[in-house]
């Protein structure tokens, strides 16, 4: 009886091994309603700058608009990465700590790689980025172009003019006054 015992308790603890060892090997699996998880997924924004009325005559103090190109948030005072300003706030420069490069390329190709072929300017506005179209009387996109903003320890984002939307003007005091709001598209690097 007692080799009997000694056999059901072998068997027994192989068994339980065993079922811990395939238990252990299983595959986790998720709920099929689950969100995936998404790592370094980097999906491109549309962002749209809203401008500023201000006189053509003046162009040179233009009003500037920063954006933060992370978050798309817009502000009139020193704050993010590149500023619009300039006629109909259509020009772009980088801000304080940044640096900006052109490259002709289109945006859905532009790497982090590209900062080092890429051609340093100051800003980009009338004729660098985008240029009077005189059939369609509007600012039109230079294709294809493609800004890169880089931070100093490398190209963080790359910036493509799309189009200028909500084009007006309006006489204030005896003075013409003109804005347009500039339609980006903005690729995190």
């Amino acid at each position: 009886m007692n080799l009997n015992i000694k056999t059901i308790l072998k068997s027994a603890m192989a068994v339980t091994v065993l079922s811990a060892a395939v238990w252990a090997a299983a595959p986790t699996t998720e709920s099929a309603t689950a969100p995936l998880a998404l790592t370094q997924a980097k999906a491109n924004n549309n962002y749209t700058v809203v401008g500023q009325w201000w006189s053509p005559s003046a162009a040179s103090t233009w009003p500037a608009v920063y954006l933060n190109l992370a978050t798309g948030a817009q502000s009139l005072s020193n704050s993010g990465q590149v500023a619009f300003f300039s006629h109909v706030n259509g020009s772009i420069k980088a801000n304080s700590g940044y640096s900006i490069r052109t490259i002709t390329k289109d945006i859905s190709s532009v790497t982090a790689s590209d900062w080092a072929t890429a051609t340093p300017v100051s800003s980009q506005g009338n004729n660098e980025w985008y240029a009077y179209d005189p059939v369609t009387h509007g600012n039109e996109a230079i294709e294809p172009l493609t800004v890169l903003v880089n931070d100093g320890t490398g190209a963080k984002y790359a910036v493509k003019l799309l189009n200028f939307s909500n084009v007006g003007q309006q006489i204030v005091a005896g003075q013409l006054q003109v804005k347009a709001d500039v339609n980006i598209e903005v690729k995190a690097l």
